[in-house]
Parts: C-alpha cells; sequence; structure tokens
C-alpha cells in the first residue's frame, strides 16, 4: 500500500501552504489550498485509482477527501487543529456510508490531522470508535502531519 507515501505528501501540502489566523476565511482558504495541492500531488503520482472528491453516494452531498479505489482506501484530511475530534466522528460515519452506498469494499480509513490532534484522538470514546471499527471490518487509522 502506498498510506505513508500519501500521508507524506499531505505533510509536505499543508509545511507549505498552512498557518494558524484569527481570520476564519483566512484560514478557510489556506486549508482548501492544502487539501488541494495534496490531492492534485497524489493523483498525479499515483494516477486515476486515487479519486479526489469521492462522492459517499448519491443524494447525500457529502464528499470523501481522497479514495483509492484500488487498495479500498479512504483519506480525510484535517488541515486546522481546531476540533479534530468533530471532524474525525463526522469522517467516520461518511466512511460508512460511503461503504454502505458507493463502494462497498472500502475496508480502511486513514484520518489524517495535526499531531496535537491525532495525540487527542488516541485515548478516550476516539480510542473505543476506532477500536469497534475493526469490529465492523473498518481498520481506522490516524495519522499525523
Amino acid at each position: 500500500m502506498r498510506i505513508d507515501e500519501i500521508v507524506e505528501l499531505a505533510r509536505e501540502a499543508h509545511q507549505l501552504h498552512w498557518a494558524m489566523t484569527g481570520i476564519e476565511s483566512e484560514g478557510d482558504r489556506r486549508a482548501t489550498r492544502v487539501t488541494t495541492t495534496w490531492q492534485r500531488n497524489v493523483v498525479k503520482l499515483f494516477g486515476p485509482t486515487l479519486v479526489p472528491e469521492f462522492p459517499i453516494g448519491d443524494g447525500f452531498g457529502e464528499r470523501i477527501d481522497l479514495v483509492d479505489k484500488q487498495d479500498l482506501v479512504a483519506y480525510e484530511l484535517k488541515v486546522s487543529p481546531n476540533n479534530t475530534h468533530f471532524e474525525f466522528y463526522r469522517y467516520i460515519f461518511k466512511v460508512i456510508i460511503a461503504r454502505d452506498n458507493a463502494l462497498a469494499g472500502l475496508n480502511h480509513f486513514v484520518f489524517i490531522t495535526p499531531e496535537i490532534g491525532a495525540r487527542k484522538l488516541e485515548r478516550g470514546l476516539a480510542r473505543a470508535v476506532i477500536e469497534h471499527a475493526a469490529s465492523m471490518r473498518l481498520r481506522v487509522e490516524v495519522r499525523s502531519i
């Protein structure tokens, strides 16, 4: 699998384009720049089996940042360290819905986030969710950038 390389590309895009700002609209623009740079670089390196903005199913209006249709891995990139746990739970549900609707074989989810957010997800409810997901044949991995 190419997970390490995909996470490294996220790290590079994050270092290049991200900085905390007190202005919400500027933070949103920077986060979008990080994500689109990462997605573009992943597709450039690995080709069309990596699909950015993968729709989770008809009628939901939600997308997964990146899906590897060859290895059946979903990736979500949380650029900001703010509210990591809320986004993590939201993304877990998106992956489950995608698996039920758009990509039945999806069996691995990689959540990429800044180090401080990744550390928060190592305990408590997030840890329990990760462990429970395994019983649903969904491997959940948290990686830091």
